[in-house]
């Protein structure tokens, strides 16, 4: 008997138009709790292959969305969390964006830390919920990346948290790897360019139709509706995180979603948006929770010292600051 699948929120929702004036298909969908925007300049490409391209791509953030949302109970993440430290066979990408993770977990020092499952379910945004010191104290003592141990073997993937009490979210690196293995999707269709756009992280390859760079617009932190600059990319990933995106006031203090593994709150720096500028998405996605950490010097001495990277910062006082490898940039 086929296993009944469970409903993904606006999962039916899915708008392909085109061409435009400028000859842009589009295709835009609801996936991850974002909406998601895939575009391409069709070329010589026959419609019904564009067509089937976005079903396919479509198709493939859902295969993603039901092993790794933390909001189904039959996905992998899921299974892990609820496993109390037992080992749990795992799809082959579920295997990968744990296995990357982890790599980004050890090259922040444990500023990035997947493990932040249980500190984060505390924390409710909406309800403007601040969580209390003894729970929050008791959470932190299940954070610790290493407690997750992954293994490949003939029979399969397996993933165990050594720590029973603890708990994995991907957040901080599934869009990044997602928006990734939609490029691969894409060309292996036969699509000759595209841009994807995750909720922020945007990931190109090849060239708009006059052989201009893709322009990618950055927000403006101080008017999240407004951009205050646009980066030119010819082939690669934009990653642009800002501490507007989840964020509450409650007496008298503001309180972002950017979550300090060490004391459970939100991490204290100067940076209101980081951008990452980097070959591949997950880069960008693994490394701007890290930078905001750092704060802007240290995040700047961190990007520049990071092969593949660079970063571009807005920080609280609306001043820009950027690694040397970023060129072009568009203030507006």
């Amino acid at each position: 008997m086929q296993q009944m699948l469970p409903d993904i929120p606006l999962k039916n929702s899915v708008d392909v138009s085109g061409p435009d004036a400028k000859g842009a298909w589009s295709c835009k969908f609801f996936a991850f709790n974002t909406e998601i925007l895939l575009q391409t300049y069709r070329n010589d490409l026959p419609e019904k292959t564009v067509r089937e391209g976005f079903s396919a791509a479509v198709e493939r953030c859902r295969t993603f969305e039901y092993l790794l949302s933390r909001h189904l109970e039959s996905s992998d993440v899921s299974r892990i969390n609820a496993a109390s430290g037992e080992k749990v066979p795992i799809a082959a990408e579920t295997y990968r964006v744990l296995e990357a993770s982890l790599r980004y977990c050890e090259a922040s020092g444990g500023v990035f830390d997947i493990t932040m499952g249980a500190v984060c379910r505390l924390w409710d945004f909406m309800e403007k919920t601040v969580p209390d010191q003894a729970s929050l104290i008791q959470a932190l003592a299940h954070v610790n990346w290493r407690a997750l141990k992954l293994a490949s073997t003939e029979n399969g993937f397996l993933a165990q948290l050594d720590d029973p009490a603890a708990s994995i979210d991907v957040g901080g690196t599934a869009k990044g790897f997602i928006a990734d293995d939609l490029r691969a999707l894409l060309a292996g269709q036969g699509f000759s360019n595209a841009i994807i756009n995750l909720g922020g992280n945007v990931v190109t390859f090849g060239s708009k139709p006059d052989g201009k760079p893709w322009t990618i617009g950055i927000r403006n932190p101080a008017d999240p509706s407004t951009l205050i600059g646009a980066v030119p990319i010819r082939q690669g990933s934009v990653v642009t995180s800002g501490l507007y995106e989840r964020c509450f006031e409650k007496d008298g203090i503001h309180y972002h979603h950017i979550l300090d593994p060490a004391t459970g709150y939100p991490v204290a720096t100067d940076i209101a948006s980081a951008t990452i500028v980097s070959a591949n998405s997950i880069d960008g996605d693994g490394y701007s929770t890290t930078v905001f950490a750092l704060g802007s010097q240290g995040a700047i001495d961190f990007a520049e010292r990071t092969p593949g990277i660079e970063a571009l910062l807005i920080l609280d006082d609306g001043t820009i600051v950027q690694s040397s490898g970023i060129s072009g940039f568009i203030k507006l």
